[in-house]
């Protein structure tokens, strides 16, 4: 079957054998079936979600509900590498070019076969991103036409990119690549309001969804296909997750020690109200990078002028932003890539050091106008910070602040009427490659991603290569060259991470693996059914 869409661990014992680029699941530690006991876990949104529909996703809640719905044809391991989900193993040809093998025992919610035919539907409607419907696509599947084959015989999925992305493999465990089995394809309506129940591949199904007010979510009892991690999860998945709508972040901490919440997200002082709390399991996130982004095109204030952007990083002390911006729970960034990416750069020396004399001697007397966001959860402190530093160095900062939506309208706006901006950049797909294309490549002008509207060559180059390579060692020496060149062209100034916490009460647990928090290892402890 061929679809050409429009666009676009390690283990004690070890059970993968590698056959040079081939990679084979020779074993599995699922459960054996039944809905295990225990009761329902209790979580929040913060907003409700938008679609449940994978490929569609746009917001953080749109991706938790795909975690626990769909499952994926690769996943990460904790230490980020890339491990066999329901694709049991996969050939390397190219950069552009892939072969997976899919596992023959994962199924879909209404007894149907997961099989090769089924997997490259699902991808076809992925890569065809017409009108942006499918947002997270252009990263993962690149510009062009992508062709995917499927043979049932052979178990074979092959996909040849429409441009080169070495990234590939690991774009394909993100929840926006989710697995949509056939009936949720052919009723697209319902698949996004979550009605279609033979729609799901992954563990759980939506049990019920009160639009705005809660949503729970079932475990399926014949569910198989557990992602097997380096280390088997403790305790059992619970028979049911509800999440209702996040009403007041303030009340998280006492709703988390009443009982109200088992698993609540944290930052700032309630974070500080668990520590030394033993009993109450913690997982810390950076959940964005935070960096100054100057607006380079032609005619604003530090267009062509990398001495007046430097002389902005000369003014700032990174250490008080972080301590300000994030009560010191975020390490200072040296890098717009947060800093547990394996090819980020840790060398402080790239950054300037402050100098505010320097800093004054350019700045002096400059109008800089600097929109910034509301929506990054200090309460502009770190915007204010930033206003009174520049404004120590001479210059007259015109600070105005935003709700998120109109300050990314402002951002993305090729006419809008801006200098610099704080850059909040979550990287929804823990991929390096999207975190550089916010500062690298094409403008938002210009079909791009690039907020900074910057003429990087070097930096464009570096970022193709690194797409083109396929040895990880070339891959990261590349993303490392682009990583240099934005910095030595003084294009943003690394600040920080938005940090965040996953509290959860004694008996239950939920795992980050590669950073990002995953909803389907929520376990309920104190048990031994071997989940994986």
């Amino acid at each position: 079957m061929l679809f050409s869409p429009r666009s676009r661990a390690r283990r004690v014992r070890t059970c993968i054998t590698a056959v040079a680029m081939l990679v084979l699941a020779a074993c599995d530690r699922s459960p054996s079936g039944g809905t295990p006991p225990g009761r329902a876990v209790n979580l929040e949104y913060f907003v409700a979600p938008s679609t449940f529909d994978p490929a569609a996703g746009r917001a953080l809640d749109d991706y938790i509900g795909a975690n626990l719905l769909f499952s994926t044809l690769t996943a990460r391991d904790f230490d980020g590498t890339i491990i066999p989900n329901l694709a049991s193993g996969w050939n390397v040809r190219s950069a552009s070019e892939y072969s997976l093998t899919i596992r023959d025992d994962a199924a879909c919610a209404d007894g149907a076969k997961i099989t090769p035919a089924v997997v490259a539907a699902s991808l076809a409607y992925y890569a065809d991103n017409d009108n942006d419907a499918h947002p997270s696509a252009a990263p993962v599947f690149g510009l062009g036409k992508t062709t995917i084959t499927a043979d049932d015989a052979a178990r074979t999925v092959s996909i040849t990119l429409g441009q080169p992305n070495s990234e590939f493999l690991a774009a394909l465990s993100v929840p926006q690549a989710g697995i949509i089995c056939p009936a949720g394809l052919a009723d697209k309506a319902g698949l996004a309001a979550g009605s279609v129940k033979g729609a799901f591949s992954g563990p759980y199904t939506l049990g019920s969804a009160k639009p705005g007010v809660e949503y729970s979510y079932d475990l399926r009892p014949s569910f198989t296909q557990w992602v097997k991690y380096a280390r088997i999860l403790p305790g059992v998945p619970p028979g049911r997750i509800v999440f209702g709508i996040r009403a007041d972040p303030s009340t998280t901490a006492s709703k988390l020690l009443s009982g109200g919440l088992d698993i609540g997200s944290a930052t700032g002082d309630t974070i500080r109200r668990f520590a030394g709390r033993s009993d109450y399991n913690r997982v810390n996130l950076i959940i964005a990078s935070v960096y100054v982004a100057f607006n380079e095109t032609p005619g604003r204030y530090f267009a062509g002028k990398p001495e007046a952007r430097k002389a902005v990083a000369q003014a700032i002390d990174r250490a008080a932003f972080t301590m300000i911006f994030s009560n010191d729970l975020s390490p200072i960034f040296n890098s717009v890539i947060p800093r547990d990416y394996k090819c980020a750069l840790e060398d402080p020396s790239l950054v300037p050091a402050p100098d505010p004399a320097a800093a004054a001697a350019v700045l002096r007397g400059a109008t800089v106008k600097f929109p910034a966001s509301m929506g990054f959860g200090d309460r502009g402190k770190g915007a204010d910070y930033l206003q009174k530093a520049l404004t120590g160095a001479g210059a007259a900062v015109e600070l105005t602040k935003h709700d998120n939506a109109s300050w990314v309208a402002t951002i993305q706006n090729a006419q809008a009427d801006w200098d610099m901006t704080l850059m909040s950049d979550v990287n929804a797909l823990n991929l390096m490659s999207p975190s550089l294309t916010r500062v690298i490549g094409p403008s938002y002008q210009t079909g791009g991603r690039n907020v900074t509207a910057s003429k990087n060559p070097d930096g464009e180059a570096a970022v193709a290569a690194s797409q083109s390579a396929t040895d990880p060692r070339e891959q990261c020496r590349q993303f490392k060259i682009a990583q240099r060149s934005v910095l030595s062209r003084q294009d943003v100034v690394p600040l920080a991470g938005i940090a965040s916490s996953l509290v959860s009460v004694p008996d239950v647990t939920i795992e980050a693996p590669a950073g990002t928090a995953n909803y389907a290892t929520i376990r309920l402890a104190n048990t031994t059914h071997p989940t994986g």
